[in-house]
């Protein structure tokens, strides 16, 4: 990806990729055996990677070039994107019965958008390296940076494909509310989110890091504590922590210097990404080992972990000043 952007343009590939990426959602629905669905779905998210990390080059590279704060804020939309999207997408399915019709009104729709939006984002192009630093001095930044995202997306994982079982089998709250953990972490994401920028500015990342980090876990204090309504509020709390976390350390990877915003941001994206693949593994393995309880235990505890290099990060910055 990074070389596609540093090739073409991060503007015009931000665009080719969410063409290509829409176009390949139509892959998993003409998929005819076992193995076609396989080869889609790796398609799928294969495109949906290049999208990603284009997009977030896009906004790094306009926040750096237009000296704006809007990654946090972007970050906000495509939450609110994902909720607008499950909304719409259940009525069109029951009323179109017709998922090919249904997908293809989707990508006509985006992609028709993206014609008229893309003459503010086309002609983008990322930011040039003119001294480059000695060999690996840079590889430091990037895997601190890394870590705290790696912790954050384990935890984000774990919460996503494991939030409505803990209530479930632990907390033993009503069957029908057993969905309303994750839904109240998403409402905590999208409202930090928005509130994100504002608070980069007036801070700096590595402060804000660590408020968020503290956020996070007097969250998870909330969501351990086994009574009906308070791990879902604690859910909630966690989602305010979590929803900067992301967007902070894509604007700190691109802002390492001798370092390309497309380099910075495709290494995130893909720490970022295992994190979030081994989260839920690896909390099913503690709960299997012991309990899901205990397995939140252990979570709490590193993302604590998190917190503590986010601190010291901080107070690091604070005694160059």
């Amino acid at each position: 990806a990074r070389r596609l952007v540093d090739r073409f343009g991060v503007g015009k590939i931000t665009f080719i990729s969410l063409l290509i990426y829409c176009l390949s959602l139509l892959g998993p629905l003409l998929a005819y055996n076992y193995i076609s669905l396989c080869i889609f779905l790796f398609i799928f998210g294969l495109t949906s990677s290049l999208f990603a990390i284009a997009l977030n080059s896009l906004t790094a590279t306009i926040e750096k070039q237009d000296q704006v704060y809007i990654m946090s804020g972007s970050h906000g939309f495509w939450s609110i994107g994902g909720a607008i999207g499950a909304a719409s997408g259940s009525f069109l399915a029951a009323w179109l019965e017709n998922t090919i019709v249904h997908a293809s009104i989707v990508i006509v729709f985006i992609v028709g958008i993206q014609l008229v939006l893309k003459k503010n984002y086309y002609h983008r192009k990322s930011d040039q390296i003119e001294n480059k630093p000695k060999q690996y001095t840079h590889l430091k930044p990037l895997l601190i940076i890394a870590f705290v995202g790696l912790i954050f997306m384990v935890a984000e994982g774990a919460i996503a494909d494991w939030s409505a079982l803990y209530l479930k089998k632990i907390v033993q709250i009503p069957l029908p509310l057993i969905g309303m953990g994750y839904a109240s972490f998403s409402v905590g994401m999208v409202i930090g989110r928005f509130t994100g920028d504002s608070l980069s500015k007036k801070l700096g990342s590595w402060h804000l890091l660590s408020m968020a980090s503290i956020v996070s876990l007097v969250g998870f204090i909330f969501v351990l504590i086994v009574k009906s309504g308070i791990p879902i509020f604690g859910f909630f709390v966690v989602g305010l922590g979590f929803s900067v976390i992301v967007p902070e350390i894509y604007r700190l990877a691109s802002q390492v210097k001798g370092v390309k915003t497309s380099d910075g941001v495709s290494f995130i994206a893909a720490t970022t990404n295992i994190g979030f693949l081994v989260g839920p593994v690896f909390l099913g393995f503690l709960a299997e080992l012991k309990s899901l309880h205990f397995s939140f235990v252990i979570l709490t505890l590193v993302v604590a972990s998190a917190m503590f290099v986010s601190f010291w990060k901080y107070r690091q910055n604070l005694t160059k000043q």
